[in-house]
């Protein structure tokens, strides 16, 4: 049986563009599972029309900082960097989503969705980094 070098480590660290995908992805699609949960829970008990558009960034601030969390995770290294690329590309896909629903018009509530996805992506990345392990007694 083979053994395991510490260089199949570091070639598994130098392409962290397969975890940034999916760190946004992941993070895009708990972004619309979170809308769709509050349009529901809007739909049930009428809520005030001026409630989606804040609830709508805080919601996107949310799955994007776990999803830079999720991206930098397992890399360890450069979270600002990391989190902010998955945020990146997290707020590409929901901003074409966005504009595809609302008819390619854009307002300015989702340049603010987009910002914040991006900082939040970024602080995820920060959190992700700095976490440190308990170490048991």
């Amino acid at each position: 049986m083979p053994v395991k070098s510490k260089t199949a480590k570091k070639d598994d660290n130098n392409k962290p563009i397969y975890k940034i995908l999916i760190g946004s992805v992941i993070g895009s699609v708990l972004y619309f599972l979170l809308i769709a949960l509050f349009s529901l829970m809007a739909l049930k008990s009428s809520f005030d029309s001026s409630v989606y558009m804040p609830a709508g960034i805080v919601l996107g601030g949310l799955s994007a900082f776990l999803g830079g969390f999720i991206t930098v995770k397992p890399i360890k290294e450069k979270g600002v960097f990391y989190g902010a690329l998955t945020g990146l590309i997290q707020a590409l896909i929901c901003a074409s989503v966005l504009f595809i629903v609302n008819n390619a018009t854009a307002g300015t509530g989702i340049f603010i969705l987009i910002a914040v996805i991006l900082l939040c992506g970024a602080l995820g990345g920060v959190a992700a980094v700095n976490i440190k392990k308990k170490i048991k007694y």
